[in-house]
């Protein structure tokens, strides 16, 4: 049995936002690093009333997730010091330098013996077709995970393939090439916009 219990699947509303807020050259800022910021400290009370008594490990996806996962993780510790947030990370990657998901390269040097019999919840910066979460969630079930969920912090409005539904989802999105909080612009520059603080649309216009 599962000393962790199972996951309860529950999606909480994301926030959305019917305007552009700014622009900032060719790039329309979708959501500030203000509203960013908010939501994750509203995110990390979601986490803290579902999972005080039930802490699940959580995986972080290199790379995009780390800005993500940082700022949650913070704002979970100092909004509860009795919290104490597990986390291990691997890497996955369905992007490359192209604008849509293609194969998921997923490198882990994770012991299975830190999976096995532990629920999990992903934690990973956008959901798009959900390719990389269906890859990641049947590699850590093999692994001999007890259940898998999702906390994202940016769900596209796009037509996917049956998946689980997120735990927790911050922002909604249109289907546009998004960049900020982990998401890069590869094909302007290596890491570029990767570790701004805001949610912006490069698409071309």
């Amino acid at each position: 049995m599962n000393r962790l219990g199972r996951l309860v699947s529950i999606t909480v509303r994301a926030f959305t936002y019917s305007s552009i807020v700014s622009y900032n050259g060719l790039m329309k800022i979708l959501y500030t690093s203000e509203q960013v910021q908010a939501r994750i400290e509203q995110m990390a009370k979601d986490v803290i009333d579902r999972f005080h008594d039930n802490k699940p490990l959580f995986v972080c996806l290199l790379k995009g997730a780390v800005p993500f996962t940082a700022q949650l993780m913070s704002a979970i510790t100092r909004q509860d010091s009795g919290f104490h947030p597990e986390v291990v990370y691997m890497h996955a990657s369905a992007y490359g330098t192209d604008q849509t998901p293609g194969d998921v390269s997923v490198y882990s040097s994770v012991d299975t013996s830190v999976i096995t019999n532990r629920s999990i919840i992903v934690l990973d910066d956008c959901l798009d077709k959900g390719i990389t979460f269906t890859t990641m969630k049947q590699l850590l079930l093999d692994s001999g995970a007890a259940s898998v969920g999702l906390i994202v912090l940016i769900d596209k409005d796009v037509i996917r393939d049956s998946i689980d539904a997120p735990l927790l989802v911050g922002f909604t999105t249109p289907d546009v090439w998004l960049v900020g909080m982990g998401l890069d612009d590869a094909a302007t520059a290596p890491e570029a916009e990767r570790w701004a603080g805001y949610i912006g649309d490069v698409s071309p216009q």
